[in-house]
């Protein structure tokens, strides 16, 4: 079994919950940073004890999908995401929606704008998923001329009938 490392920019010593990402980085991290800036944290705030240290929370999302994403949910200036991957970024973006962490919302959905013409079909799904038709529009119309595979492997089956159905249109 592999040891488990810690965050170096979040690892409070007063902490009073740890979250460990899906490749292992626990993060430590005080509960009513997250209640505060996430309604998903803060409906689950009841779910957990209150005892420092008991609490180790697993989420889906990678260390560096979850470093970003408490950055906008502690006392500091947020991550500028101009010069971040697209695969993590667009991984932030997933995780802002899905815990409703609002102050990352709107970077975020900005990240997408601007990665639509690199990656038009991630950004359709993504736009799709969580109801950001005039986003989904755009992407649609980027993807235009890309390959019925390629929108197969990369778009839900949902999005991918959609897509089909734009694109016989247009």
């Amino acid at each position: 079994m592999a040891t488990s490392r810690v965050s170096e920019r979040f690892c409070a010593a007063d902490a009073n919950i740890t979250i460990s990402s899906s490749d292992g980085m626990l993060f430590k991290v005080h509960r009513k940073n997250l209640e505060v800036h996430s309604d998903i944290f803060a409906d689950a705030g009841n779910m957990t004890s209150v005892d420092p240290g008991d609490d180790v929370v697993t989420l889906s999302e990678t260390s560096e999908v979850l470093d970003l994403l408490f950055q906008y949910m502690h006392r500091q200036l947020p991550p500028d995401l101009r010069d971040v991957d697209f695969k993590v970024a667009s991984g932030l973006a997933e995780a802002a929606e899905k815990y409703w962490v609002y102050s990352a919302l709107t970077p975020c959905r900005e990240k997408m704008v601007n990665s639509v013409r690199d990656h038009p079909l991630q950004v359709l799904d993504y736009a799709m998923r969580h109801g950001h038709a005039e986003l989904a529009s755009e992407a649609a119309r980027q993807s235009m001329g890309l390959g019925v595979e390629e929108a197969m492997e990369s778009l839900a089956p949902d999005t991918f009938r959609t897509w089909v159905r734009i694109t016989l249109q247009g």
